[in-house]
């Protein structure tokens, strides 16, 4: 039997990394924005940085903004339930020990932030 080389995908969107550096403003959570990581149409990753490395409270809202020269881009209020909230050096890789990533699904969404989390993946994501 031959062996597939290519895992199949089981999320219903695709997730796109993200170029630049759009921040993120959880409410409630760290004092410092995080940074959007990857994105796709129901939920984003966030990289955060935890003053002692612990997990913060759930993230109720978001917004996003993207300081960018010819085209900022500002997301205000999405709501948003935190899926998961890990440390990022759990991978392996040679992060601090106090980053951490976290999960968050969107909510219901107005069409109008609909409308701007497109223009935002089209625009940043790859």
């Amino acid at each position: 039997m031959k062996a597939m080389s290519k895992t199949l995908e089981r999320r219903r969107h695709k997730r796109f990394a993200v170029t630049g550096k759009p921040l993120a403003v959880m409410n409630p959570g760290p004092a410092k924005p995080g940074q959007v990581a990857r994105i796709s149409d129901e939920a984003a990753e966030i990289l955060y940085h935890s003053a002692d490395g612990s997990k913060m409270a759930d993230t109720d809202e978001l917004n996003i903004l993207v300081a960018d020269f010819t085209r900022g881009l500002y997301l205000e209020r999405i709501p948003v339930r935190t899926i998961s909230d890990d440390s990022a050096a759990a991978g392996g890789g040679r992060l601090d020990e106090r980053m951490r990533k976290r999960v968050v699904a969107f909510g219901k969404l107005t069409a109008d932030q609909k409308c701007q989390l497109h223009s935002f993946i089209a625009s940043f994501g790859y």
